[in-house]
């Protein structure tokens, strides 16, 4: 019996104890997932030190040679090609004849109206004479003079005409292409011929919002083609254009110096170098990567009192290193360069290193 009650007893106490050993492993897990949910709230970050630098004001932007002067000529009338006088590729004065249309009627309806203008003038004549004399009333005398004005209206109309049959070049140059042969029929503003200057050239090349503002129209450029290696070429800025586009974006053109036109040739691709001449001043600059928000909204990261503040900035010059920074932040600041994409307004932080300045 007593075998009997020592038995149980030791069941209970196996039981209570592997009760208690769960209950605590139980509260050892939740402690643990507790621990688990406390986020970290000091956000870890490398830091820097703006520093003043020498920036290199020069830039570069590539572009392509272009023809000084390009036309396209375009026909004035309808008609059929009658005679090709000239083709893509000859050299052309200013009023060649490109090319002959066919003229036919226009020329038979121009000897009618210059015989129907003959005819009226005389009777203009006779009718002023019959006025003098009271045989003709001053009205019969206005309606043979609104004749005549009439018929030399005709008249006029049909040298033009006949004018715009005979296409001729309106330049000094070269035909690139032509869009015609004999026989071709050409409707009134279709194209006939593409005519180049080649005497002339110009670059043209596109610089942001940003280089517009340090370039003025005779300032000089050097142009580098990829044709001839280590050669360059001086320019001249010619041409500004007053409105940038939706890129933001402007249209300038440089004029190359007229000993390079022996060697430059219309469609090279090339890079036009710009060197301002701005002061040599030293300019506040930081790492490239401590810039976020992009070129339209920049802003960086300084902190002060273990917490980090965004603090907008404008920027200067920026290359694949360092950015110049125009506004927002002074030499004495702390600016992360490390940790940002964790950061809001006002988190807390600890440096856990501080970039020695690279510039």
């Amino acid at each position: 019996m007593k075998t009997k009650v020592t038995f149980i007893a030791i069941a209970i106490a196996v039981t209570g104890l592997i009760a208690w050993k769960l209950g605590a492993n139980r509260r050892a897990i939740e402690r643990n997932a507790e621990q688990s949910l406390i986020v970290n709230t000091v956000i870890p970050v490398t830091v820097e030190k703006p520093r003043y630098a020498s920036i290199d004001r020069r830039f570069s932007v590539n572009g392509q040679i272009a023809p000084g002067n390009e036309v396209t000529v375009l026909s004035r009338t309808t008609a059929a090609v009658l005679k090709k006088h000239r083709k893509a590729g000859d050299a052309v004065n200013k009023g060649t004849v490109i090319a002959q249309l066919e003229n036919g009627v226009i020329r038979e309806n121009l000897r009618i109206a210059e015989t129907d203008l003959a005819r009226a003038q005389k009777d203009v004549e006779r009718f002023r004479r019959l006025s003098a004399s009271g045989a003709v009333t001053a009205r019969e005398l206005e309606e043979t003079q609104i004749a005549l004005r009439g018929v030399e209206s005709r008249v006029s109309e049909l040298k033009d005409q006949l004018t715009n049959t005979t296409v001729v070049s309106p330049v000094t140059g070269i035909i690139d292409r032509d869009y015609f042969e004999e026989g071709t029929f050409l409707t009134a503003g279709s194209p006939v011929a593409d005519i180049v200057d080649d005497k002339s050239l110009k670059m043209k090349v596109s610089v942001t919002e940003k280089e517009i503002l340090r370039l003025r129209k005779g300032g000089k450029a050097l142009i580098a083609a990829d044709v001839y290696p280590g050669k360059t070429f001086p320019g001249t800025v010619e041409v500004i254009a007053p409105k940038g586009n939706d890129t933001y974006s402007y249209a300038v053109e440089l004029k190359p110096d007229n000993d390079s036109h022996s060697l430059l040739r219309s469609g090279m691709y090339a890079t036009a170098s710009f060197n301002t001449n701005e002061s040599d001043e030293k300019a506040l600059v930081v790492s490239r990567k401590a810039i976020a928000g992009g070129m339209k909204a920049p802003y960086v990261f300084v902190v002060r009192d273990s917490r980090a503040y965004r603090v907008s900035v404008q920027l200067g010059q920026v290359d694949n290193d360092s950015a110049e920074i125009t506004q927002g932040i002074s030499a004495g600041d702390v600016v992360v360069v490390s940790g940002q994409v964790n950061l809001r307004d006002g988190s807390e932080v600890t440096i856990i290193r501080q970039e020695s300045s690279i510039f």
